[in-house]
């Protein structure tokens, strides 16, 4: 049986498997400071690795993800974790479909994997409780390289009203 090709109509759609995202993050976070220093920023952060999946956040993120533990949004996509209505609208998630071509965080994220810091503005638009909600955010990436993997710090900042 041939294996199943990913859906994409912008970003790649590859993902690493769960372990690896652990085994990611046990690598990342051997060094206290790391945990540390994700943790002592006013902004939402998130570690993401070349697959954009992520691998770590700050503490703090939960406030933007109501109902979900750090557990249930590591190995996700930024708009999988937020709740974007767009994020399954393709087999492929966040990403991957045609409106996604104009979303702010992937086109930062993108940016970032390819070397180059990276700020736009972005409307992220979610269901909560039955309700369409949206969030205004400002995101920031910024690409590392640790052990010879590339990953991108994910700063986010909400910004506006929350309607």
């Amino acid at each position: 049986m041939a294996a199943r090709i990913p859906i994409t109509f912008f970003a790649p759609a590859k993902r690493e498997p769960i372990k690896v995202v652990h085994r990611q993050a046990g690598q990342l976070g051997r060094a206290p400071l790391t945990r540390s220093l994700l943790n002592a920023s006013l902004n939402y952060l998130f570690l993401l690795n070349a697959q954009r999946q992520i691998v770590m956040a700050s503490e703090n993120v939960l406030e933007l993800v109501p109902g979900k533990t750090m557990d249930d949004i590591v190995g996700l996509r930024p708009g999988e974790a937020l709740g974007c209505v767009h994020a399954n609208d393709c087999a492929s998630g966040c990403g991957t479909t045609q409106i996604c071509r104009t979303c702010g965080v992937v086109r930062v994220i993108l940016s970032g994997l390819e070397g180059r810091r990276d700020m736009q503005e972005c409307r992220l638009t979610r269901v909560i409780k039955g309700r369409e909600a949206f969030l205004e955010l400002r995101v920031l990436a910024t690409p590392l390289v640790q052990d010879r993997q590339r990953f991108t710090l994910l700063a986010v900042e909400k910004s506006g009203r929350r309607r």
